[in-house]
């Protein structure tokens, strides 16, 4: 049989993926579950002091207006030029629509809408949305290698954060050599290429050139460190909305405990396991599993989760449908564009 004859419909592809991200976030919501005394985790939930809440939905407004500030800085050489409020209003939709269809469709939806609204270059502005998981990740590891020292970390988390290193270290190594040989790597790409025709499907040449473009912001050095600091300055809020939560309930935890949260929340969301909307259960199964290394029973620990879960997730609810109903989206028009300007040189591709 053919090769092209054997690959599935891509909506066979989404509904299979749905079907097993549907089976996965059910186990963990089983695994978060089981032995709980509902009681005990309905108490913990009332108890919620809701001035508290308020300032943790704040900061998830504010972690959310960071990165949105980060991203704007990666459209050089004058990007103040370009408006935050665009940049911030396009960001809770992408967040949204992630959150809904667990395939990344947010971080096309997201480069088209700003290439729309800022008259930016809708493949350059996919590509930044790369640029930033490579921060968050590697911010990650910064925070990791820090609490490693005040937290003895248990194996499995252990060998995540070292998973990810490898993977990081790996990926730059090549890329360094690629961008050091480059003549020579774009030789190679176009000999495989020719050699394997489906490769030719992958736009390996134009994948290349497109990271080489990626990496010009390191020629603003203040654009380079402005982005360098927002990614510190997101996720050093994003733990605050961690540490309110544990406050409102009553969990004299400190910062430590609401920063390694953060990182295995962050290391689940890196890693590609498919899940159903909102990562039911697996968010919640995480919360579990983190606060037990600080001592929280798993009643206590499960109405945390709930509640954070919650938190994190009503600004995108509310203000990323909101969002599409403003720009009032003409989805046939952005998959036209998609096909015709962006997915050629998208990473995805």
């Amino acid at each position: 049989m053919h090769v092209g004859q054997a690959r599935l419909h891509p909506k066979t592809k989404q509904a299979l993926r749905l079907v097993l991200g549907t089976g996965i976030s059910l186990l963990f919501l089983w695994l978060a579950l089981r032995g709980v005394d509902w009681a005990e985790t309905w108490a913990t939930m009332r108890r919620a002091d809701a001035g508290l809440l308020l300032a943790a939905l704040v900061s998830v407004l504010l972690t959310t207006g960071i990165k949105a500030a980060r991203w704007r800085l990666m459209f050089p050489p004058n990007p103040r030029k370009l408006r935050l409020r665009n940049f911030f209003g396009v960001f809770l939709i992408g967040q949204v629509i992630n959150a809904v269809i667990p395939l990344r469709l947010g971080e096309v939806v997201r480069a088209l809408l700003i290439g729309q609204k800022e008259g930016v270059s809708k493949a350059h502005a996919l590509w930044t949305t790369v640029t930033e998981k490579v921060l968050d990740s590697l911010v990650l590891l910064v925070f990791m290698a820090g609490i490693s020292f005040l937290v003895p970390l248990p194996g499995w988390l252990q060998q995540a954060g070292w998973t990810l290193s490898l993977g990081i270290v790996a990926g730059f190594a090549l890329l360094g050599l690629a961008l050091w040989r480059k003549e020579w790597t774009l030789a190679r790409v176009d000999a495989l290429t020719a050699r394997y025709s489906w490769l030719g499907r992958l736009h390996l040449q134009r994948l290349f050139v497109a990271v080489v473009e990626s990496l010009q912001l390191v020629r603003y050095p203040r654009l380079f460190w402005g982005v360098l600091g927002w990614s510190f300055g997101a996720f050093l809020m994003a733990a605050a909305t961690n540490w309110l939560v544990g406050r409102a309930i009553g969990l004299e935890l400190g910062y430590t405990p609401s920063l390694l949260l953060l990182s295995v929340l962050q290391i689940s969301a890196v890693v590609p396991l498919p899940t159903s909307p909102g990562r039911v259960g697996l968010f919640h199964y995480l919360c579990v599993l983190s606060l037990a290394i600080f001592g929280v029973e798993r009643d206590v620990a499960l109405g945390y989760g709930l509640i954070l879960h919650l938190v994190v997730y009503l600004p995108m609810a509310v203000g990323g449908p909101l969002g599409l109903w403003l720009e009032n989206m003409d989805w046939r028009a952005l998959s036209r564009t998609w096909q015709q300007e962006v997915k050629p040189d998208s990473p995805t591709s």
